[in-house]
């Protein structure tokens, strides 16, 4: 089973080898953690440090909605999400994304004299790892 990312995988993706920025990628991960779930569609979604395990990792406690004719439908208690590779991969890309961000503001890279390099809205290899992992689906 896959673990949810940690500061140092951020911080060797990017990397950055001093502790400088380490509240700024902490925050990246729990955000990127937290915005998978949202994704994927489970609800009441919180993100806290792993304590038990003596590591620096993450753990996600979400609940799912249940759709229920005569009640309209509750969440579900919540419960730990374990991540799958996909999921904790995901939640990698959007992490060193997020820590990126302020580099590209209004997402433009860089410019030049014949144009611009910007940055993408969406991260096609981050849209991918979530393919066919949805918990909840809108019903028309």
């Amino acid at each position: 089973m896959a673990d949810w990312p940690t500061v140092e995988a951020v911080k060797k993706s990017l990397g950055v080898t001093t502790p400088s920025k380490d509240d700024l990628i902490a925050s990246a991960v729990k955000a990127a953690i937290e915005q998978v779930a949202v994704d994927l569609g489970y609800q009441d979604i919180t993100v806290s440090e792993d304590s038990g395990s003596g590591s620096d990792g993450y753990v996600l406690t979400a609940g799912v909605f249940v759709h229920d004719a005569e009640t309209g439908g509750e969440v579900t208690d919540a419960v730990e999400v374990p991540p799958t590779n996909s999921m904790s991969n995901a939640a990698l890309i959007l992490a060193v994304m997020v820590t990126k961000a302020p580099d590209a503001p209004y997402g433009i890279a860089a410019a030049f004299d014949l144009g611009a390099v910007r940055v993408a809205s969406e991260h096609p290899t981050y849209t991918k790892m979530l393919t066919g992992q949805r918990v909840r689906f809108s019903v028309g």
